[in-house]
């Protein structure tokens, strides 16, 4: 009995340990790593790219050999006569079909594994900015507590003096409305917080994440001039035309008659006769009501159309890449004039030795705190803006490592 409560407190500690182990996250340097290197999203994009690869192994088949079988038994002139006959025949395509159905899956799983790139990516930047997000809502929640809690003291203190003046009678109600105000933004800052952290602990796989914030240095500039790579929505564009030329080519391809060769034996006995034939068997289409003309036609319509959309797509994806570094680097220079959280802090203890010794007025200090929580939301509303617009513009130029030096 003792020694199945020892190995029960033993298995404890390895679980405890390894939970530990899954929760040293301690940044968002550190879980954006963890996700490219091991998480959820990691794996199933991995399992997405090797189901577009089998694609090609696909495209690589040769159609098998067929066998006919064919026996036949009737009577001539009061002699039985019994024939069979065996062939094998090897289809031999035609216009180079295996080459282009293997072109066409290279283009497919091309087109594909990028799209499954920048998914990833995007699913994982995601994420990170709703680790930077949780970290935020905490400093907003320790922000409006702390209001909360300085207004419920004031509240008391004055609903507890037998008489007021006019003045104070106003000021007990405008701290009874802050009080219930905050209390409000509280729960829904609680309620948000809530939420991304189950989305959190789901990709770390573990319950209780440490989340700390960090004030991020962006790059001093982006160039209005798009960087192109070998993925992103760019080269997309690039690689939905090259599927439709190779579709079209494979249509032609489709147009010219496979030839199935191949020996036939025949055996035939008539009575006590017996005869033995050889020979080769020859089937194919013959190419008199049509030659794949309809399906050449639907896929170099097909291909015109998708050059046509490619192109508008490229030109708006130019135009929306400019306008995003544009506003990338003029919400940038204000993010980087604003206060840091400690010089915010030191104001704001400044303000309440103030208001402690009477020197400000209550709705001074009313004013004082709203300010704060209002700067603190603009603060983090710029730097998640200006986190979202990297993101988009590094889509665009299909730079999917940039987001790592963002973070170091």
């Amino acid at each position: 009995m003792r020694g199945k409560y020892l190995m029960c407190v033993f298995a404890l500690a390895i679980n405890v340990a390894f939970a530990n182990e899954r929760c040293e996250i301690k940044s968002i340097k550190s879980f954006y790593e963890y996700l490219n290197k091991q998480g959820p999203t990691l794996n199933l994009a991995n399992k997405r790219k090797d189901q577009f690869s089998s694609e090609v192994e696909l495209a690589k088949q040769r159609p098998n050999p067929e066998v006919d079988l064919d026996y036949l038994k009737g009577d001539q002139f009061g002699l039985d006569q019994n024939t069979a006959a065996l062939s094998i025949k090897h289809t031999i395509e035609f216009g180079s079909k295996r080459e282009k159905r293997i072109s066409k899956a290279n283009a497919y799983s091309g087109l594909n594994s990028t799209q499954t790139d920048l998914s990833l990516y995007e699913a994982n930047v995601d994420a990170a900015i709703a680790y930077q997000r949780i970290a935020q809502l905490q400093i907003l929640i320790n922000s409006v507590k702390e209001a909360s809690v300085t207004f419920d003291k004031l509240v008391k203190k004055l609903a507890s003096r037998k008489q007021l003046n006019p003045e104070e009678i106003v000021s007990l109600s405008t701290l009874r409305l802050a009080s219930n105000e905050y209390k409000a933004q509280l729960n829904e800052i609680e309620n948000e917080r809530l939420l991304l952290l189950g989305k959190i602990s789901f990709l770390t796989k573990c319950n209780s994440p440490r989340i700390n914030y960090y004030r991020l240095s962006f790059p001093n500039f982006l160039s209005n001039q798009e960087q192109r790579n070998d993925t992103g929505l760019l080269q997309m564009e690039d690689l939905k035309v090259k599927l439709a030329i190779q579709e079209l080519e494979l249509q032609r391809s489709l147009g010219y008659s496979n030839i199935q060769l191949g020996p036939v034996v025949e055996y035939e006995t008539q009575g006590r006769d017996e005869f033995v034939s050889v020979g080769i068997a020859i089937t194919f289409d013959l190419p008199i009501l049509h030659t794949n003309t309809g399906g050449k036609l639907k896929a170099l319509k097909e291909l015109e159309a998708q050059t046509i959309e490619s192109s508008n797509n490229k030109q708006m994806l130019q135009i929306e890449r400019e306008n995003l570094s544009n506003k990338y680097n003029r919400t940038l220079i204000t993010y980087k004039n604003m206060p840091s959280l400690q010089d915010l802090e030191n104001k704001h203890i400044e303000v309440e030795k103030l208001f402690s010794r009477g020197l400000v007025s209550i709705s001074m200090a009313i004013e004082s705190h709203r300010q704060q929580v209002d700067f603190l939301k603009s603060l983090f509303d710029m730097e998640n803006d200006l986190l979202v617009t990297y993101k988009n513009i590094n889509l665009i130029d299909g730079d999917l490592h940039s987001f790592n030096k963002l973070l170091n």
